[in-house]
């Protein structure tokens, strides 16, 4: 488990959107990896992967981004079509400091805009892990649960329900929705996912009609995408079912999937050892 400091805040612009970053390690020569989060409340790089960032920030820069909309970054509406339009930002971030060719770790929403990327930039990506990422309109035996009428409210709920964000309802949703085991959740993730999302700024968001973009269903671009592409997926993910990402698999050139029999949504979280290991050794696998 990591027990280190983020680090400073960072800040670069791109396309005039101010975007939230936390660099940590050593550049030695390796790719760098680039760590983005997921779209739930609260969501930051660093409160999703504070877990993985001593092991893999011991031998290579690190940096943790949070997309606009999330944590320091600005909130801003979505201008299109969702992942294509933060896949842009994410490419004007690694063009903004010279990061030629990066690993992308990504839980949840972020891998569906590291995948938009890699699918029309591959030379920008070395090797991608997707975590619990459905950039899908449906799995392949049944509908989305986050399409349904239950995953229907679930921002607007937490946000403006009674007194809007607070530390109790955090916990019940990270253990509801993100957890399969409650034990899990450490105290400093609740603290950090709370804070995150304590924000006027989101509340704004979510009266703005459109601010959200449009949703895309990559399906058809996954074949595009040249680079090593890990999946990692929790059996008890309350997301999808494992069809999901088989059904994913069945479209990438270079795919590979890793079943978590104890976790849910944040795998990472809930099992950081054997996550770190089996991240460490895929990315390994291209200097």
């Amino acid at each position: 488990m990591s027990s280190i400091s983020p680090g400073p805040s960072r800040f670069v612009s791109v396309d005039g959107v101010r975007l939230h970053y936390q660099l940590l390690g050593q550049d030695d020569g390796q790719l760098p990896v680039i760590f983005t989060h997921g779209g739930g409340p609260g969501s930051t790089a660093w409160s999703n992967f504070r877990l993985s960032a001593a092991a893999f920030a011991a031998d290579r820069q690190c940096y943790f981004l949070d997309f606009a909309q999330f944590g320091g970054s600005d909130r801003v509406p979505v201008d299109g079509p969702l992942f294509t339009w933060h896949a842009r930002k994410l490419l004007g971030f690694m063009d903004a400091l010279g990061i030629a060719r990066a690993h992308l770790i990504n839980q949840s929403f972020g891998g569906g805009v590291a995948l938009r990327l890699a699918a029309e930039h591959p030379q920008r990506v070395g090797r991608l892990i997707a975590i619990g990422s459905q950039p899908v309109d449906q799995g392949a035996l049944a509908p989305l649960p986050l399409f349904s009428k239950h995953a229907a409210n679930l921002m607007r709920d937490y946000y403006l329900a009674g007194d809007g964000p607070s530390l109790e309802k955090m916990r019940v949703l990270l253990q509801r929705y993100e957890l399969h085991d409650d034990s899990r959740l450490e105290e400093e993730t609740l603290r950090l996912r709370f804070e995150a999302s304590n924000n006027p700024g989101f509340i704004r968001l979510l009266g703005t009609p459109g601010a959200f973009g449009e949703w895309e269903n990559l399906l058809p671009l996954l074949h595009q995408v040249q680079a090593p592409t890990l999946l990692c997926w929790g059996l008890h993910d309350w997301f999808g079912s494992i069809d999901v990402p088989m059904l994913m698999l069945n479209r990438l050139r270079d795919g590979y999937l890793h079943i978590f029999g104890n976790a849910a949504h944040h795998l990472q979280s809930e099992c950081p050892d054997e996550f770190n290991r089996l991240a460490l050794g895929f990315i390994g696998a291209d200097q």
